[in-house]
């Protein structure tokens, strides 16, 4: 008896001492969100040759409930970069650095991103480049042939010039389907059956319970193939590669950034702010300022995203749900 009164004394501390966190961070969130704009990050302020930074860093998705928990896991929405980039437009950039940090996400979502960073293009005399310090890869890579350059950080992982469709499960003649506290179990009599394809017109597609016939596999794949080969029109144009070079060579592969170089895939494996000052003197901008966005992170996200997973979740359901995604399955963690 006593260690049940210890135990709900506890949980009760452990239970409101975690609401209270969860109040404060709604509270910082509210009242700094109005704050999260384009401001001076150095140079002159009067300067008419501007520089500005946008952070993207994440999966590439949309439909996304953007609540408060919503900031403690990153992700690319078209919709909230759009509005990044009308408040640019009042600025008038002449540079532009979309510092993008990406293993790729859903085909709709890149092709959404990939339109409005053209809209901008078509609106602004803006020259428009990609960096990444980490990765870019797969949609990441696809958005980056909207710019002018591509640079990257030593070391960073880029390429995976691809497109996945979803793994159809099939369970050979199921015995018996139940839950437990460790998730759902089912048994079969033959084991269980994974059709992939890289690239669905029957009504149960995906049912897990049959066998998909070759026609819906080669249905499936030829979809999947479509939107391939448009991912590849696009590199081959934007980067000067031969269309055989990057199915038959480069194909999916992820490489380092030097490797990247020498495929063509990148223009340069430099330090971001060694690229800042190799602009300002391509330029030759006789005084300049940069201006970035500022973020909206605080010390309790860390502490938060220990306890709150349900983002994540919607995530990767939002990833593992789309028919077709620019992601590489080895780069994804959900």
């Amino acid at each position: 008896m006593a260690f049940f009164n210890t135990f709900f004394k506890t949980l009760g501390i452990l239970l409101g001492f975690t609401t209270f966190l969860i109040i404060i961070n709604i509270t910082i969130f509210y009242f700094q969100k109005n704050n999260f704009s384009f401001n001076l990050s150095e140079g002159d302020e009067q300067s008419k040759n501007i520089i500005a930074i946008l952070n993207l860093n994440g999966p590439i998705i949309k439909n996304i409930n953007h609540s408060v928990f919503g900031k403690i896991i990153n992700y690319i929405d078209p919709e909230l970069v759009s509005e990044s980039l009308k408040e640019l437009q009042n600025f008038k950039p002449k540079i532009l650095i979309i510092r993008v940090n990406s293993p790729g996400g859903t085909v709709s979502a890149t092709s959404s991103l990939e339109n409005k960073i053209n809209d901008f293009k078509k609106l602004n005399n803006t020259k428009i480049y990609f960096y990444t310090d980490e990765i870019l890869a797969s949609g990441g890579y696809w958005i980056s042939t909207t710019g002018e350059r591509t640079y990257a950080n030593y070391g960073s992982i880029i390429g995976s010039i691809g497109v996945s469709g979803p793994s159809w499960y099939y369970y050979n003649q199921p015995k018996s389907i139940s839950r437990s506290l460790f998730g759902q179990v089912i048994e079969t009599e033959k084991g269980i059956e994974v059709f992939n394809q890289n690239a669905g017109a029957s009504k149960d597609l995906f049912n897990p319970f049959r066998k998909p016939t070759n026609q819906e596999l080669n249905h499936l794949q030829n979809m999947v193939k479509e939107i391939y080969v448009e991912f590849i029109s696009k590199v081959s144009k934007n980067r000067k590669i031969e269309k055989n070079t990057l199915v038959d060579e480069i194909g999916a592969l992820i490489f380092t950034s030097s490797q990247a170089k020498k495929n063509f895939l990148i223009d340069g494996v430099v330090e971001f702010d060694d690229l800042i000052d190799q602009i300002i003197i391509e330029e030759n901008f006789k005084n300049y300022k940069i201006i970035k966005k500022n973020t909206n992170e605080n010390l309790l996200n860390n502490y938060l995203s220990s306890f709150i997973n349900n983002n994540k979740t919607t995530v990767c359901n939002e990833l593992n749900s789309s028919f077709s995604s620019v992601f590489p399955i080895y780069l994804n963690n959900c």
